[in-house]
């Protein structure tokens, strides 16, 4: 399961990127994300914990190559990209779509990584 592992590192990075800037620069994050919406700090500031904390749990995945939870990341983003939309709908927001093609990017790249290893394990066979 090697590059379905080394996939996780995108959302890693982009966890715990965007988890520091939303500590330190929220405004930033929002105006990159396209939101037509101000945001108080202190939910910024909390959204930025929450993604550090889960970069840091996708963090310890790879690092101690859970290779159990790798295709559990799938289903959480469809989650996740679900909310996306339904956000987007209710509040009529670009952030959230800007965040929705953040998270199929992702999504994509696990499911290539995945594909490349059942390709690999089939010619080991």
């Amino acid at each position: 399961m090697k590059y379905t592992r080394l996939s996780l590192l995108y959302p890693i990075v982009v966890l715990l990127v965007s988890g520091l800037v939303l500590l330190i620069q929220p405004s930033l994050v929002f105006s990159i994300l396209k939101s037509n919406t101000t945001y108080r700090p202190e939910i910024a500031n909390l959204l930025g914990m929450m993604f550090i904390g889960l970069g840091i749990i996708i963090l310890l995945i790879f690092w101690y190559k859970a290779q159990n939870i790798y295709k559990w990341t799938i289903p959480v983003r469809i989650f996740f990209c679900i909310c996306s939309i339904g956000f987007y709908f209710l509040y009529q927001n670009p952030f959230f779509i800007m965040l929705l093609f953040i998270i199929l990017i992702g999504i994509f790249i696990t499911i290539l990584g995945m594909v490349k290893d059942q390709r690999l394990k089939n010619t080991n066979t």
